[in-house]
C-alpha cells in the first residue's frame, strides 16, 4: 500500500545553497502555515487552491527561520532510524511515543536468553537476562509482530461487525509479516499481508490500512472506484494517509 494522496505532496526548495524538503498538506483553511515538527520535518499546511509556486516563494521568504530551526533538529531523524536499543530511546506504540527501559535481570542457572516486555503510561519496559543489542532488537521485533497480529485481528472483527461492506470482502488469508516498504499488500490470489510494525501506528490508521487492503479484493488498482469504496467505508481516510506520510519514518525497528 502506498501513502500517496492528492492532499499531501513533497516540495523541494533550494535556499542559500541548501535544499529544504517540505511536506505539503492541503486543508480547508484560509491561510498558509509552516511548522517544524520535533524531528525536523518541515510541514506546510495550505488551502487547496494555492499554487505550488506561491507556496515555494513563501518557503523561501521564511528560509532563514526554517534553516535555523532545522539546525536544531538535523540529527534527530537519523538517530530515530539508527536505533541503538538502549534505555531512553523512543518507540511508537499505537501512535504514541514511549521511552524504552531495559532492566537487567539477575543471572540464574538458566543460560538461555529470555525477556518480558510490558508497557505502562510512558515506557516500554524490557526485563531480560540478555541486554545485548541484537537480542533486544530481536525481542522488540517479535513483540511488535505479536501485538500487530492481535490488533489486526481485533480490528478486522470490529470493522466487520460495524460495516456490512467489510463482510462482503473476503480474503483468502490475512497474515502479518515484515515488510520494508509497504504498510500492507493484497495479492491477486486474495492474500492480504499487513506490516509487522503496524502496531506502532494509531488505531484508526491501522483500521485504514486494513480497509485499504480489503478494498483491493474488489479493485486490484488505485482507481477512482477503488478510492470510492475506501471512502464509503472510511469517509476520512485521507487523514490517515496523511498521518502515515508525515509519521511513517518513525515506524521503524
Amino acid at each position: 500500500m502506498n501513502t500517496r494522496s492528492k492532499d499531501v505532496d513533497i516540495l523541494n526548495v533550494t535556499f542559500r545553497g541548501k535544499e529544504i524538503k517540505a511536506i505539503l498538506v492541503y486543508k480547508n483553511r484560509k491561510n498558509i502555515s509552516i511548522k517544524i515538527d520535533s524531528f525536523g520535518k518541515v510541514i506546510v499546511i495550505s488551502p487547496p487552491k494555492i499554487s505550488k509556486k506561491i507556496i515555494k516563494d513563501i518557503i523561501i521568504e521564511k528560509g532563514d527561520w526554517i534553516l535555523k530551526k532545522l539546525e536544531k533538529y538535523k540529527d534527530r531523524e537519523e538517530v530515530y532510524r539508527q536505533r541503538m536499543f538502549i534505555t531512553g530511546e523512543k518507540f511508537l506504540y499505537l501512535g504514541k511515543e514511549y521511552h524504552l527501559v531495559i532492566k537487567k535481570l539477575l543471572e540464574d542457572s538458566v543460560k538461555k536468553s529470555n525477556c518480558r516486555i510490558n508497557i505502562d503510561e510512558s515506557e516500554i519496559i524490557i526485563q531480560t537476562n540478555d541486554v545485548s543489542t541484537e537480542f533486544i532488537k530481536k525481542s522488540l521485533k517479535s513483540w511488535y509482530k505479536m501485538e500487530s497480529e492481535r490488533i489486526v485481528l481485533e480490528r478486522i472483527d470490529f470493522l466487520k461487525l460495524n460495516c456490512e461492506i467489510m463482510n462482503q470482502l473476503i480474503p483468502a488469508s490475512v497474515k502479518v509479516k515484515e515488510q520494508k516498504k509497504r504498510w500492507g499488500s493484497c495479492t491477486s490470489q486474495k492474500n492480504i499481508y499487513i506490516n509487522s510494525k503496524i502496531s506502532m501506528a494509531r488505531l484508526d490508521v491501522i483500521e485504514y490500512v486494513i480497509i485499504h487492503e480489503f478494498s483491493h479484493l474488489a479493485h486490484m488498482n488505485h482507481s477512482k472506484k477503488f478510492y470510492d469504496l475506501v471512502k464509503s467505508i472510511m469517509p476520512d481516510y485521507k487523514d490517515k494517509e496523511n498521518w502515515l506520510k508525515i509519521n511513517g519514518y518513525k515506524i521503524t525497528i
